[in-house]
């Protein structure tokens, strides 16, 4: 069961974490902790977590876990702290352990670019145009702000030639799209449905310019050298669930169905627009995270550290091995 709920509580008094029999399954062993992965939102950025969840590969690795929305920073507290086992935040990981030297890891990507699309006014037909425009986000912070500049530096249109303001949420912002209040927003999908259907146009994906990963799971150091045989076990079922998704369309796009409670044709489009934000194995490319680390000294205050240093895909490297994949 996928669990849909944000925790307001102290981190100690969010999460109890039970235990559970399981007599009869020759590869969990007889007393079993409840695995805690705690997601940042329910969408299609983390589909190969609620496939691999909804498809039983967890519990095929012999493994009790539940699924629970928890906000960022109490999640990445809580990896920590111990009362979350992994966490879907990749690149907050990333970027906490650069400026803090904090001991959380990347271990798995699941969205190795962003799966974000530049929805414009139906006069707007060409990224180059958005010169002089002004473009809306969902807050004028954050890493959203980096792959917007990004992904227009990659067209030719320089930081200091456009806009960015806060716009709201995604119904917000097309209706400030729709009426002209802003020229442009970015977005990840079902926006460019809703888009079309409002007659606006879809220019391009931040998939086919920038180099992000953003989704994937993160974990703390000590997990990782404390019980690196769960580690494996929880990798190898996603990167099950994450070939699933790539692999099997149509399977795939009922579990959407399922999962997010969609009709057929949006679950197609939400699928096929995603779909080439993917990571192929669960890794992230070293520039991508160099990327996130970029970000993370701009803030200031950042430790001097490599990727080396932020990420450990020893352990998916192993669940590879499981999976025939190396």
């Amino acid at each position: 069961m996928i669990v849909a709920r944000t925790f307001h509580l102290p981190i100690a008094a969010m999460l109890l974490l039970g235990y559970w029999l399981t007599p009869g399954t020759p590869r969990a062993s007889a007393q079993e902790k409840k695995l805690i992965i705690g997601y940042t939102a329910r969408d299609l950025n983390n589909f190969p977590l609620f496939a691999a969840h909804a498809r039983g590969y967890f519990k095929d690795a012999g493994k009790d876990v539940e699924l629970v929305q928890i906000r960022s920073n109490i999640g990445l507290s809580g990896l920590l702290g111990g009362s979350v086992d992994y966490y879907t935040s990749f690149s907050s990981a990333v970027t906490l352990a650069a400026q803090q030297g904090s001991p959380i890891v990347g271990i798995f990507s699941m969205i190795e670019r962003p799966s974000l699309f530049m929805v414009t006014r139906p006069e707007i037909r060409a990224m180059t145009e958005l010169k002089g425009k002004t473009i809306g986000l969902g807050s004028i912070g954050g890493i959203t702000v980096t792959i917007t500049r990004r992904m227009m530096a990659s067209y030719g249109v320089n930081a200091n030639e456009f806009t960015i303001v806060s716009s709201g949420d995604l119904p917000v912002r097309l209706a400030a799209v729709k009426s002209g209040a802003i020229h442009a927003t970015l977005a990840g999908p079902p926006a460019p449905v809703q888009a079309k259907e409002l007659g606006l146009n879809v220019l391009a994906s931040a998939a086919d310019t920038v180099d992000f990963p953003l989704a994937g799971l993160s974990a703390s150091v000590a997990k990782i050298r404390g019980n690196r045989a769960e580690v494996v076990a929880v990798l190898t079922a996603m990167l099950r669930g994450l070939l699933f998704v790539r692999n099997q369309r149509n399977e795939a796009v009922g579990v959407i169905q399922k999962v997010f409670r969609m009709e057929r044709e949006l679950a197609e489009a939400g699928y096929d627009q995603t779909l080439p934000a993917y990571s192929k194995d669960g890794t992230a490319s070293a520039r991508g995270i160099e990327s996130v680390l970029e970000v993370a000294r701009q803030g200031g205050g950042a430790k001097p550290v490599t990727v080396n240093d932020v990420v450990d895909f020893g352990p998916l490297r192993e669940a590879q091995g499981v999976v025939k994949l190396r």
